[in-house]
C-alpha cells in the first residue's frame, strides 16, 4: 500500500478508536477554518464582506458522565487582521481556556486537524502548543494530530456546511428586498460577523464568539527554529515540558525534540 494510502487509513481509523473512547477529563477537539462572504445589498457601495471562522468541535464526558459534543465558532470580520493564521489560533484557544476552564476540568487534550501550512502544520502553532502545555496546562499532555491530505468529510465540515445552508436560507429570504434599492438594509440577511452569529444561533449545540479584532502584537509570535521533515509528522505530543514528535498517530515510537527560541532583537537582526 503507497504510503500516503496508509497515512489516511491510519489516522482516519486513529481518529475514529478515539471518538469512540473519549475518557472522562479527556478533551477531544477538531479543528478548521472556513471563510464566509457576505454579500452586500444591490445599488450599495459596500464590499463584500469577509468572516474567517475558526471552527472547534469538542467532545468529552462530563462528571456525571454523559457524553457533551459542542460546536464553537470562532468568527471575525475586521479586513485588517481576520487571517486566518497562527494569531488566529492563538487567540481562540486562550478564550478556550478561560471559559471551558480547561486547566480545572481536563487532565489531556487531543487535537485533530488538517495540515494546514499556514495556521496548523507550522512551528509557531506546534510552539504554542508546548507553551500552553507548561504555562496555562500545568504540564499536561496536548497532542497534535493530523489527518493525511484528502481526508475527506470531517465534523468540522458539516458544521461549516450548515452554517452555510443557515446563511443561504437567510439571503433567500431576503432576495426581494436586495434588489429594492429604497429598503432599509435592516430588512436583509447579516452584513458583518456579529449579525451572523445570531443566525448561526439555529445551529444545533452550536455557541459563537465574535471577535472584534485579531490580536497581531509581535511579541506574541514565537520564533522557533524549523521543525525538520514536519511534513511527515502525524502526531506532536507536549507534556511535562518536553516534545515529542511521532510519524504515524497510533504509533508508539516517538522521537524527543525542543524547540530553540531566538529573541525577537536577534531574530530582527539576523533577518536584516
Amino acid at each position: 500500500m503507497p504510503l500516503a494510502q496508509a497515512d489516511f487509513f491510519s489516522q482516519s481509523q486513529h481518529f475514529t478508536a478515539m471518538r469512540g473512547i473519549v475518557r472522562p477529563r479527556q478533551l477531544l477537539v477538531l479543528m478548521d477554518f472556513t471563510s464566509v462572504y457576505l454579500t452586500p445589498k444591490i445599488g450599495h457601495q459596500a464590499q463584500h464582506q469577509v468572516v474567517q471562522d475558526c471552527i472547534v468541535v469538542l467532545e468529552y464526558i462530563e462528571a456525571d458522565g454523559k457524553r457533551v459534543r459542542l460546536n464553537i465558532d470562532f468568527l471575525c470580520d475586521d479586513p485588517d487582521s481576520n487571517k486566518n493564521d497562527y494569531h488566529f489560533v492563538l487567540q481562540a484557544w486562550i478564550a478556550l481556556f478561560l471559559s471551558l476552564k480547561i486547566v480545572d476540568n481536563f487532565d489531556e487534550i487531543d487535537i485533530w486537524s488538517d495540515g494546514g501550512p499556514h495556521h496548523f502544520k507550522t512551528r509557531y502553532c506546534q510552539c504554542m502548543w508546548h507553551w500552553l502545555s507548561q504555562k496555562r496546562f500545568a504540564g499536561k499532555r496536548i497532542s497534535h494530530h493530523f489527518f493525511a491530505s484528502y481526508h475527506g468529510h470531517s465534523l468540522a465540515d458539516s458544521h461549516a456546511a450548515s452554517i452555510k445552508r443557515v446563511l443561504r436560507n437567510e439571503f433567500q429570504q431576503s432576495q426581494l428586498q436586495r434588489f429594492n434599492e429604497t429598503t432599509l438594509a435592516v430588512l436583509w440577511g447579516p452584513a458583518n460577523a456579529q449579525e451572523m452569529s445570531v443566525a448561526m444561533k439555529r445551529c444545533k449545540d452550536t455557541q459563537i464568539v465574535v471577535f472584534r479584532h485579531i490580536d497581531r502584537d509581535p511579541e506574541l509570535k514565537p520564533d522557533p527554529q524549523s521543525l525538520v521533515q514536519i511534513k511527515r509528522q502525524h502526531r506532536f505530543d507536549y507534556e511535562k515540558g518536553l516534545c515529542y514528535a511521532a510519524e504515524p498517530s497510533a504509533g508508539a515510537e516517538r522521537t524527543l525534540f525542543s524547540f530553540y527560541l531566538r529573541e525577537h532583537s536577534e531574530s530582527n537582526e539576523q533577518d536584516k
